[in-house]
């Protein structure tokens, strides 16, 4: 994710104006040699005395002589899944993350019937890997010459994100598929598109994450929404990890025609330090940082006039996708489809060392800041967002790809809009599908490296 340094600095000094006390170098404190295990835990130790959730339960006097990544697991919370201290010289310190690496992710699965499968879950567009024909629900043979199962597939992901290019034999196809490492920049708009079901016109989204790269797309999606006459729409965030708080506000404002300029959106909740405070659509938008910014009165042409939306959500919903969903609620009614979501609840931002010289150079600090609530001032939803009607993609093997009306999550919304009539059924096995490996768990741990700004 993207910061603005002048941004973070503004409210790094806001912060620090509140606790200048807090950060006051005691006159006894040590002058430790730079770059040492003493100075980074330090300072580490300091800014989360200032901005952490928890300040109020950090350790009085823990061992500074010991490795820095030891030493922040050390002064987590234990109810903080999501604080992490990085470094971009230490590759350890961040997750790795195929879909990141090579543009797509796998899961191994046992099917109903005892089968222990591979297969692909999710293609970045434009990849190499989707420009050579690999697609959602693709079954895997062998990678790199092995036949993947659960005791292996582990390490043959890592493997693959370590060499930066994965080999993989697909079942229907001949020959194999050799996949280099991903070099274009994702678009998190995957797809959009129309289609008519019981005489209603339903628009379907598929959004990946929020980055402010979405926007330009996001507004072309819903200028063909208006085209088409969508009466009801369809949100995809069942992979979505989080982004951008500022965009998550501007697909809110596309959505809900309740919402005004002034209304909040966004309730922030803080230690002593930071406090807490309110903001609203309008303020959001405003922080919109490349030149797709656009003013709140500006989305009015891309507005769809609807009393509801639907979202469909998995465990790897996270972040700003869930503030998303319970932003929306106090403006119109959203119904959730799917799968419990991983329960992120709160908001961060980088923390660097600004000195100049650094005295901590390369580290960076994503501590877990604010807790999030909607404008009715509802929140607290650490253990995720329970679905309104439960669904489970893998109900239908194989994968059906996004948007796909047979898929069971788009199945579940029809079902909702036709009140049980019996218009739709959704496919089922006999026996549900239990995924063993799903190569999508880190980008579910680095979702901690969401930043939002909320000054």
């Amino acid at each position: 994710m993207k910061t603005c340094s002048l941004l973070i600095k503004t409210l790094l000094l806001y912060l620090f104006f509140f606790s200048i006390t807090g950060c006051r170098k005691p006159e006894d404190k040590p002058d430790y040699p730079a770059g040492s295990q003493e100075s980074i835990n330090s300072w580490v130790l300091d800014s989360m005395k200032v901005y952490y959730y928890w300040n109020t339960s950090l350790p009085g006097k823990p061992e500074l002589n010991t490795d820095p990544q030891a030493f922040f697991k050390g002064l987590r919370n234990g109810a903080d899944r999501f604080s992490a201290l990085v470094n971009p010289d230490l590759p350890e310190s961040y997750p790795p993350s195929l879909a990141h690496t090579l543009g797509f992710d796998w899961i191994t699965l046992q099917t109903g019937d005892g089968q222990v499968q591979t297969v692909i879950s999710l293609v970045v567009p434009g990849s190499r890997g989707a420009e050579k024909g690999l697609t959602r629900g693709d079954l895997i043979k062998t990678i790199n010459g092995t036949v993947p199962s659960a005791a292996n597939i582990a390490a043959l992901t890592t493997t693959s994100i370590l060499q930066q290019s994965a080999e993989l034999e697909l079942a229907g196809k001949t020959g194999t598929i050799k996949i280099s490492r991903l070099t274009n920049s994702e678009d998190p708009v995957y797809t959009y598109k129309a289609f008519e079901s019981g005489g209603q016109t339903y628009g379907y989204l598929f959004l990946n994450s929020f980055e402010e790269s979405a926007l330009v797309q996001l507004k072309k999606a819903f200028t063909y929404f208006k085209q088409e006459q969508v009466q009801e729409l369809i949100v995809d965030l069942r992979y979505n990890p989080g982004g951008s708080v500022p965009v998550a506000a501007t697909l809110a404002a596309l959505i809900s025609s309740n919402a005004t300029e002034g209304a909040t959106f966004v309730e922030y909740r803080g230690n002593s330090n930071a406090g807490s405070r309110k903001s609203s659509f309008g303020a959001e938008l405003g922080k919109v940082q490349t030149v797709q910014k656009v003013s709140f009165s500006g989305l009015s042409d891309y507005r769809l006039n609807l009393s509801r939306v639907y979202v469909l959500t998995g465990s790897h919903t996270a972040s700003a996708a869930e503030l998303l969903i319970n932003s929306l609620r106090p403006y119109l009614t959203v119904i959730q489809s799917g799968q419990q979501t991983l329960g992120k609840d709160m908001a961060s931002f980088v923390i660097k060392d600004y000195r100049n010289p650094q005295l901590v150079p390369k580290w960076e600090i994503y501590p877990m800041i604010f807790k999030l609530y909607n404008a009715a001032g509802k929140g607290d939803y650490s253990n995720g967002l329970i679905p309104d009607q439960t669904a489970d993609e893998l109900s239908a093997l194989p994968l059906k790809p996004f948007g796909d009306i047979s898929d069971p999550l788009i199945q579940s919304c029809l079902q909702k809009s036709f009140a049980g009539a019996g218009q739709v059924k959704t496919e089922a096995v006999s026996e549900k599908s239990k995924v063993l490996f799903d190569s999508r768990i880190p980008v579910d741990l680095k979702s901690n490296l969401t930043i939002v700004r909320p000054n």
